[in-house]
């Protein structure tokens, strides 16, 4: 069986058309022409193989009959959506695997392109499915698959910015984490070792803060909170709070209008940033049979610490959901990645405002994320056998897109050397829903 399901040896009995004399090399020549045309058939990026497909459109019309009048009207309300079924199948010694993989293409949620061979790729909702499979037919799967346009809303929906809920949402968790380092901290009345391990503690997280080029380049005023912490001495610490020196290092809430603007492809950075400084925050201890100013040093070195990992948890989920993931699969493993965070801090959480604020922070990320997933590309995985130009490859792989762009991804996320000699193999693109 040919490649796409179609028999080559069946064209040499095509008619010729009026006034033409069918020869084996004109035959032979159109044959390739067409063949050249033909794109792998593949359904939410999922390949197999297609023997006929039919597709049913025209338009909307009724009919209008009055009384006394021979003549009708019939009355034009729009194109007609267009209905697709096609008969496929896969076969091969991993035909299960991919036929599983087409059955999970068919149930998965939300429209996806179906590329047919010889139509220009379409989005649509798969309505129906029906697998054959037969002892006869051994290594092969065969499918009856319907489809309908997907098309787009047509009437304008209200919808909140993204983001928007998130930030608000991660201003709370840390005000709550705030709230938790001052009551944790005893800084008042206590020997000068104390004051000085814990202004110690919170210089060393400015330093770790600093120490992040992302994180500087999007905060808010680390340059001033660093510069406020280098000049406070022990005794200045008795008359402050220290979510005060801490808060500045982290929140972005007043900067989110010119964030959005200027770095909005960066928050993703900033967010896997945030996530290692919220892994990097170290876990302390009072030692054995300490004394109570040892156990006090513990206890404010490890506010500290809990304040480092909630508050950059916190704005990792803010970053996250004011990013533009490049692709879905990104921004479903950026979602995973900031919900396991979010979860590791309300499972070592003691306090009840920092739970609930986690809590809701994590349930407005998610929103975030999955919205944003469901409007990014989709990553697929084309293979080549040749060395190509770049712009060939970007114009097979997405057909009426803008060859151009879709170069300029190509090369980037494949790391291609030179754009007019692209190695065969599997290479990443995006593919526009």
């Amino acid at each position: 069986m040919a490649p796409f399901g179609i028999d080559p040896s069946r064209l040499q009995s095509l008619p010729s058309l009026p006034g033409q004399s069918a020869t084996p090399q004109t035959t032979s020549a159109k044959v390739a022409a067409w063949k050249a045309a033909l794109k792998p058939a593949s359904f939410r990026g999922v390949a197999f193989f297609v023997e006929m497909d039919e597709r049913e459109t025209g338009r909307r019309a009724v009919t209008h009959e009055f009384p006394g009048r021979d003549i009708p009207y019939t009355e034009d309300l729009g194109r007609k959506a267009r209905a697709i079924t096609v008969e496929g199948y896969v076969l091969g010694a991993d035909y299960m695997q991919k036929r599983d993989a087409l059955l999970a293409a068919c149930e998965a949620e939300g429209p996806a392109p179906l590329i047919v061979p010889w139509m220009p790729e379409i989005r649509v909702e798969c309505t129906a499915c029906r697998k054959r499979e037969s002892a006869s037919e051994g290594g092969m799967a065969r499918f009856s698959l319907t489809f309908a346009e997907a098309g787009s809303a047509a009437t304008p929906t209200a919808t909140t910015m993204p983001g928007v809920l998130a930030g608000t949402k991660a201003d709370d968790a840390l005000t709550a984490a705030g709230k938790v380092l001052d009551k944790s901290i005893t800084v008042a009345g206590v020997p000068l070792p104390v004051s000085e391990s814990t202004l110690t503690a919170l210089r060393a997280l400015g330093g770790t803060m600093s120490g992040a080029s992302s994180i500087l380049r999007l905060g808010a005023d680390i340059p001033g909170a660093l510069a406020r912490l280098a000049n406070l001495t022990p005794a200045d610490l008795a008359g402050l709070l220290p979510s005060e020196l801490c808060g500045p290092l982290f929140n972005l809430a007043g900067a989110y209008t010119s964030l959005v603007a200027a770095f909005g492809p960066d928050h993703a950075q900033r967010a896997s940033a945030m996530l290692a400084i919220a892994q990097a925050a170290p876990t302390v201890q009072a030692p054995a049979g300490a004394g109570l100013v040892r156990s006090t040093i513990a206890a404010n070195q490890a506010a500290v610490a809990e304040y480092q990992r909630t508050a950059a948890v916190a704005e990792a989920a803010r970053s996250a959901s004011l990013s533009a993931p490049a692709s879905r699969q990104e921004a479903t493993a950026l979602r995973s990645q900031v919900v396991a965070a979010i979860d590791t801090v309300l499972d070592t959480s003691t306090d009840d405002g920092v739970y609930t604020a986690m809590t809701e922070l994590r349930t407005a990320a998610v929103q975030s994320l999955t919205e944003a997933a469901g409007s990014a590309p989709e990553l697929a995985t084309v293979r080549t056998t040749a060395v190509l130009p770049s712009l060939a490859v970007a114009q097979h792989v997405a057909p009426g897109a803008d060859a151009t762009e879709q170069e300029t991804r190509l090369l980037a996320r494949n790391r291609v050397r030179h754009p007019g000699f692209v190695p065969p193999g599997d290479l990443e693109v995006l593919r526009a829903l």
